[in-house]
């Protein structure tokens, strides 16, 4: 079926994504280290998975830790445990470190100072893959919370291990473009990865012939009976992200039918969940204002604009809070920042544009 709940696992499974597929799978063969970026739900993990799906990989989700303040090393080794290959000869080599214990297939790392060093477990899955003649690759889904990161950072270890391991390619995808430049810092003579080879691929938005394509498809698949209006309508109201574009095929395939107010009901209800997100980020922060900024650029607004919208509601705001406020939104992802600002998520801007509150 066309539309799914879960991201797909298969190269055939992923609607319209050939020129993206054919990037990704070209850059993890010649490349050490490959970023996928793209806004929430457009497909990120699909494609990653796809891409790697007949390749050794360590398949790391981190979207668990989005809504935490901070994460351990911990943390990561307990996500990194279920993301390793079920091989009895990779549990073998990392056996041989300190602080690893192995049972059969299962292994467990030990917690606070006999936790072994990211650079030993990372050299025994380089080691095992060079046994196999084969290639591991280490996806970290949504790297970006690694940010968060305490007791020491990820960019060293990425560039010991880009400097030192052939047989490890790592795969970053991250929706969050501002923390992944500040998490990295590519560009920074000073870090660590400075001067390394990075290809980027980038994952939009489906053009909208496509998004129409893929509700008509999906609908015609499942047998309801739609008609190009509502599809039109359909794609005003979501936009060409996939995920929502899915939440509403499933909608209308659970009713049997694609209705207007099926649309509006659907949009309405992912409108909320895209809300409830953006709700947690900012009782994370503890700040209003956020919410305030973000419905200043519903539209589209200006730097001083949204200054001006802030201070109608808050009384003075000092410029340098402004820009701190707003950087965050587009560190975050719900902010893009074009001629003006404008709020990313098509879902969020509906809610923004109602005046929904947190």
């Amino acid at each position: 079926m066309l539309f799914r709940e879960a991201p797909v696992d298969r190269p055939e499974e992923l609607f319209d994504r050939e020129a993206e597929f054919g990037e990704l799978r070209g850059a993890l063969g010649a490349g050490r280290l490959v970023l996928l970026l793209g806004m929430r739900r457009v497909g990120k993990t699909s494609l990653a998975r796809a891409a790697t799906h007949d390749m050794p990989r360590a398949y790391v989700d981190l979207r668990e830790f989005e809504w935490r303040q901070y994460l351990t090393w911990d943390d990561f080794y307990a996500a990194l445990r279920s993301a390793l290959p079920r091989s009895r000869r990779a549990a073998e080599f990392l056996s041989r470190i300190s602080g690893v214990s192995v049972a059969g297939v299962e292994v467990e790392f030990a917690r606070g100072s006999r936790r072994p060093p990211p650079p030993e477990v990372l050299k025994a899955l380089d080691e095992w893959a060079g046994s196999e003649s084969r290639r591991l690759v280490v996806v970290l889904d949504e790297a970006q919370e690694l940010y968060k990161l305490k007791g020491g950072s990820l960019a060293p270890v990425l560039a010991w291990a880009y400097d030192n391991l052939r047989n490890l390619a790592f795969l970053l995808t991250g929706s969050k473009a501002g923390l992944m430049h500040r998490l990295l810092k590519l560009e920074d003579p000073e870090s660590p990865l400075y001067g390394r080879r990075v290809q980027v691929v980038r994952l939009g938005p489906l053009p909208r012939e496509k998004a129409l394509e893929f509700l008509s498809r999906g609908l015609s698949e499942a047998g309801v009976e739609h008609s190009p209006a509502l599809l039109e309508r359909a794609v005003d109201s979501l936009g060409g992200v996939i995920g929502w574009l899915s939440y509403l095929g499933l909608e209308a395939v659970r009713a049997g039918r694609l209705t207007e107010g099926l649309i509006e009901e659907a949009a309405d209800k992912a409108a909320r969940l895209a809300w409830g997100e953006f709700c947690r980020f900012v009782r994370l922060r503890g700040s209003m204002r956020y919410l305030h900024i973000v419905a200043a650029a519903a539209e589209g607004a200006t730097w001083s604009e949204i200054k001006r919208y802030l201070e109608i509601r808050e009384g003075p705001v000092n410029d340098a809070e402004v820009g701190r406020l707003i950087k965050s939104l587009v560190d975050e992802g719900w902010l893009e920042k074009g001629e003006a600002y404008r709020v990313a998520d098509p879902l969020v801007r509906r809610a923004a544009r109602s005046g929904w509150g947190c």
